[in-house]
């Protein structure tokens, strides 16, 4: 009930934004209409459509300037499925990673934690910063004159409100969340830190111990919380400790309605891992395995999905022939990997899952 007063809240808030997003780009473009020609109407709606592209590339390049004043440094770019990688030698590595429920992100490695001193606020606000900045300075150049200016500025404030107020996981959430105790402060630096680590290459289990011991729900369980679960299930993970990989899993289950969306999805792809491997018979596993989402998750090239399709067509369907394809596909995806981390993780499942089914085979009683 409470989840389903929080989804009405946010469709209420949207449609509040677009009202008064629609009202102020209305009122703007309501001085050219005498003067607009079909032409220049097609062109208005095509300029909505660019602006919104480029609004997008500002929004994520704002927190990128603002995340480097702030001491940050520069880790990851993504527009759409676009995604360019700061390398250990200063190189930029482009390759294609989409991440569902997000159209960009500009992910840097955070300067050094002291407590009470954690510079988060011009980082998260840079993206919508830098949406009012361009729209003011494109309305000045152009004294609102232009039908395209004009789509520029209305997709412009629309993305500032939007990302602004706290809906769901977007900006203004994460400001409000981390302003609301030193503990959510700790857990957001800790995800900027534990991304740039992955990124260095570094495993889940060559993190730093503090950083899987949880940190108290203050004021409340917030999303920064369920990201730490994450983490301990990615070591569990990692160190193929499917008891203990199953009990974290098995937590954030018992709260799936209060996780995000995009939360999740994950939980449920990897219980269908760490349930195929340890409960086959578990009558969630074929709910889960035809759940219309997840098989859409599950459709994206990337190791960690094909490892969870074929431990589900071993260990459950008994089909080592499509597990091995599964395997043997995942391995040619390794160069998509979010990040190196997660590839030298996923690459250490897959020889084990190979292993589990070759041993079979070469000896069935096993």
């Amino acid at each position: 009930m409470k989840k389903k007063l929080k989804k009405v809240g946010s469709i209420l808030i949207s449609m509040v934004l677009g009202a008064i997003g629609g009202y102020v780009g209305g009122g703007l473009i309501a001085r050219q209409v005498p003067h607009l020609s079909v032409l220049d109407i097609i062109l208005f709606i095509l300029a909505l459509i660019l602006s919104y592209i480029l609004h997008i590339i500002i929004h994520e390049a704002g927190h990128g300037i603002f995340g480097k004043v702030s001491g940050y440094k520069m880790v990851s770019y993504r527009i759409f499925s676009f995604m360019w990688i700061w390398q250990k030698d200063s190189k930029i590595e482009f390759r294609r990673f989409k991440v569902p429920g997000t159209l960009g992100q500009c992910l840097m490695a955070p300067p050094t934690y002291v407590k009470g001193k954690f510079p988060f606020r011009l980082y998260l606000l840079g993206g919508i910063l830098a949406n009012l900045i361009t729209s003011a300075l494109i309305g000045i150049l152009c004294s609102f004159h232009s039908p395209i200016a004009i789509a520029f500025i209305i997709v412009g404030l629309f993305t500032a409100l939007t990302n602004a107020v706290p809906i769901g996981f977007n900006d203004g959430m994460s400001i409000k969340v981390a302003t609301s105790s030193e503990e959510q402060q700790y857990l957001l630096y800790m995800q900027f830190e534990v991304n740039y680590l992955l990124n260095q290459g570094i495993s889940y289990q060559e993190l730093p111990k503090s950083f899987f011991e949880l940190v108290p729900s203050i004021p409340t369980q917030t999303y920064f919380n369920d990201s730490q679960q994450f983490l301990r299930a990615a070591r569990f993970l990692e160190e193929q400790d499917w008891p203990h990989l199953n009990e974290q899993l098995e937590l954030l289950w018992s709260r799936l309605d209060e996780l995000i969306s995009l939360y999740q999805i994950e939980v449920k792809k990897e219980m269908i891992f760490s349930l195929s491997i340890t409960k086959p018979e578990d009558q969630r596993l074929a709910q889960l395995w035809s759940e219309k989402k997840v098989k859409m998750s599950l459709k994206q090239p990337l190791m960690g999905n094909k490892r969870i399709e074929a431990a589900y067509y071993y260990f459950v369907q008994n089909d080592d022939t499509t597990a091995l394809d599964c395997l043997k596909a995942g391995k040619s995806l390794v160069n998509k990997a979010p990040n190196p981390g997660d590839a030298k993780v996923e690459l250490k499942l897959n020889e084990w899952l190979q292993n589990q089914i070759l041993i079979r085979r070469s000896d069935p009683s096993s």
